[in-house]
């Protein structure tokens, strides 16, 4: 009995130590029981929590993308819950790797510089969510920044920005052309347009873009000057939309550009809000803004503005070009190429002599001077553009070079014939030079110089004289007007033109003659000789349509004496003032005032020259007539009709001018420069 009852005690005491052992293995409440490995996932979170905190979202280069960091403290979030829950050592690792994902995942969200390029592919364009089209129903402005490649459109035109659509005509729509100009389009159930000057766009540069609208009224702004107005009740386009660089419904009007800063306003902002705010950042607060995208940085190809309204979609050929590179410009030589073929062709049938159907001596040489010129430009050439402008120049100088062996018609002994030129005598090239050379006139007039209150010089838009006096112009427009002179050519004088319709020039004179004189040590007799010098003018022309102050013209006039050079008036009114300068300068310096250029066109198609010829003593005036000009070139005179006003006056007159050289050239289909100086020459 007594070894039973210790055999008992002893099972009893080894179940309960079993028990006791068991139930301290399952108490998870021990930490030395349950040793888990936390250093990396905590080492991680340190990380995490570092970029959660000194990160910074936004839409410019090096901040992180929008939402970004939420997402990062969304996984960071997780990984702490899942360390204090202290489960596994797998849950932890699970965490650990999920979160350094994310970290990732997070460091790749810095935004890089980067501009879309909308490649000139149909049907590519910048696309605003519709919801904006509520915005741009009333009172709105656009806003935007363009880089052209190239302006030669595929389509119609190249679209800015556009929400219009047909049936109904309907929206607007901003474009441009491969001549550089602009025209604002409202729709109103039929089309209305307005178009700028051409030039005003440019190929190779940023330049800023603004167009508001009050419905009724329409602005078209670049670099914060209005180039552009209209007024058209607007009928809003209800199922186009708002894109950027192209047409929506017309999709092959698409730029070769890039784009960037598009702002939208609720506001029709001013000229001066607009050029004072074009360059400067929006933090997407300001009054009045509706949406703003930088489009600064590469956020995908949808993404919402700053505003986090409204959304914009990259849509067809848009590439992003990184940190402020330059797209791959692929230039077209085939045109190019071809001209310089026909100019090879026709340089072999040349023969040059005096001889009726003959070249003048150096026409081989002249041809020859364009095919190198071609191919300088095939092989040096940057921009469309510039391969463009040598083609043009090679077909318009062939055209010319094909009328050249008929001799031109001259004046008789002491007669003369003029020709005004304005852009075309500056930057027209061999074609230009080649053209006047052999066309009659005797006289090119370089109209017209703007003179500032500084003495500084501009020809017609471009700057040839600084306000130091330093010549600043194209350094070979002083070699192509020494050619003009060179035999062979008909030309024998070029004048220099100063003043036009509304031009301040002649106030300015007076104010430079009041304050400083006109001795050689003066602004304004050092930047006259100096353009002087540039052009191998021989002769300064007078259009004074504003000032007409008898004292400082004469002064001036003098000065010019003193320069060697004469003096040509062209007035169309204001008989007292033109009488006055004429006597009291000659009675100074006889023979200073040599021509008077009579206007009979325009303003002045009323003038007689038998009426005006009184007021220059012995001197005839020139008459001067305008010859086929507008859109279609069917205003003013043909040269039929240009030689009959001539005969009815040829006794009156010394000469005859044609105003404008760049309408003869923009009409030539119409007739030829030659053509008009024949028609003054005959009757001379």
């Amino acid at each position: 009995m007594k070894l039973k009852k210790i055999s008992f005690l002893l099972a009893f005491v080894l179940s309960a130590l079993i028990i006791l052992f068991l139930a301290l293995a399952c108490d998870d409440s021990n930490p030395e029981e349950l040793i888990l490995e936390t250093t990396s996932i905590e080492s991680l979170i340190t990380e995490a929590d570092a970029l959660v905190k000194n990160s910074v979202e936004g839409m410019q280069p090096g901040l992180y993308m929008p939402g970004s960091i939420d997402e990062l403290e969304k996984e960071l979030n997780l990984a702490k819950s899942v360390v204090e829950a202290y489960k596994s050592q797998e849950s932890i690792a699970d965490a650990a790797d999920k979160l350094k994902e994310a970290i990732d995942t997070f460091k790749t969200k810095v935004l890089r510089a980067a501009i879309p390029y909308i490649k000139q592919k149909a049907g590519s364009y910048i696309k605003i969510s519709d919801e904006i089209k509520y915005t741009t129903r009333t009172k709105f402005t656009m806003e935007t920044d363009y880089y052209f490649m190239d302006l030669n459109p595929i389509g119609y035109s190249n679209t800015i920005f556009s929400c219009a659509q047909m049936e109904p005509d309907s929206g607007f729509d901003i474009r441009t052309f491969a001549d550089g100009h602009v025209e604002i389009v409202i729709g109103n159930g039929d089309w209305t347009d307005a178009k700028s000057e051409p030039g005003v766009i440019k190929v190779g540069e940023w330049m800023n873009f603004a167009f508001t609208s009050t419905g009724q009224s329409h602005k078209f702004y670049v670099n914060g000057v209005e180039v552009i107005s209209l007024d058209a009740k607007h009928l809003p386009a209800n199922d186009a939309a708002v894109v950027i660089g192209n047409g929506y419904v017309f999709n092959d009007r698409v730029v070769n550009a890039m784009v960037k800063d598009v702002r939208v306003w609720n506001t029709v902002r001013t000229q001066a809000e607009i050029s004072e705010n074009m360059d400067n950042e929006l933090n997407g607060k300001e009054s009045g803004l509706k949406a703003y995208f930088p489009l600064s940085v590469d956020l995908g190809t949808e993404f919402y503005d700053l505003t986090n309204s409204f959304k914009a979609n990259l849509v067809g050929s848009i590439e992003l070009i990184y940190d402020g590179g330059m797209p791959e410009i692929i230039l077209n030589y085939s045109k190019l190429e071809a001209a310089i073929t026909a100019a090879e062709e026709l340089k072999n049938t040349i023969v040059e002599g005096s001889a009726d159907g003959e070249y003048p001596a150096g026409t081989k040489d002249f041809i020859q001077k364009l095919i190198d010129g071609g191919e300088s430009a095939k092989n040096d050439a940057k921009w469309q553009k510039d391969v463009d402008k040598e083609t043009n120049n090679i077909v318009d100088a062939l055209e010319i070079v094909k009328g050249i062996n008929i001799a031109p018609t001259l004046p008789s002994t002491g007669k003369y014939s003029a020709v005004f030129g304005g852009g075309s005598f500056y930057s027209g090239g061999d074609a230009a030079i080649l053209d006047m050379k052999n066309s009659g006139f005797t006289t090119a007039i370089l109209w017209t110089v703007h003179i500032g209150e500084d003495a500084s010089m501009v020809f017609n838009d471009k700057g040839v004289i600084d306000q130091n006096g330093n010549y600043i112009g194209d350094p070979e427009w002083g070699t192509r007007l020494a050619t003009l002179l060179e035999a062979p050519t008909t030309v024998d004088r070029i004048e220099l033109g100063i003043g036009a319709w509304g031009a301040k020039s002649w106030e300015n004179i007076k104010k430079l003659i009041d304050a400083d004189g006109t001795g050689s040590d003066t602004k304004l007799y050092k930047a006259i000789k100096k353009l002087v010098d540039v052009t191998g003018a021989t002769a300064i022309n007078y259009d004074d349509e504003l000032t007409y102050d008898v004292e400082s013209t004469v002064a001036f006039s003098l000065m010019l004496a003193d320069m060697g050079l004469k003096v040509s008036l062209c007035p169309y009114t204001q008989t007292s003032y033109w009488q006055s300068v004429y006597q009291q300068v000659e009675a100074e310096k006889p023979g200073t005032i040599d021509r008077v250029y009579l206007q009979c066109y325009a303003g002045g198609a009323s003038n007689s020259p038998s009426g005006w010829n009184q007021y220059f003593g012995d001197l005839k005036v020139s008459m001067g007539l305008w010859c086929r000009h507008g859109s279609s070139c069917n205003e003013g005179d043909s040269p039929s009709q240009i030689q009959n006003k001539i005969s009815a006056n040829k006794d009156n007159i010394d000469g005859g001018f044609i105003w404008l050289y760049d309408d003869i050239r923009a009409c030539s289909n119409n007739a030829k420069t030659q053509e008009y100086a024949t028609a003054i020459n005959t009757e001379l």
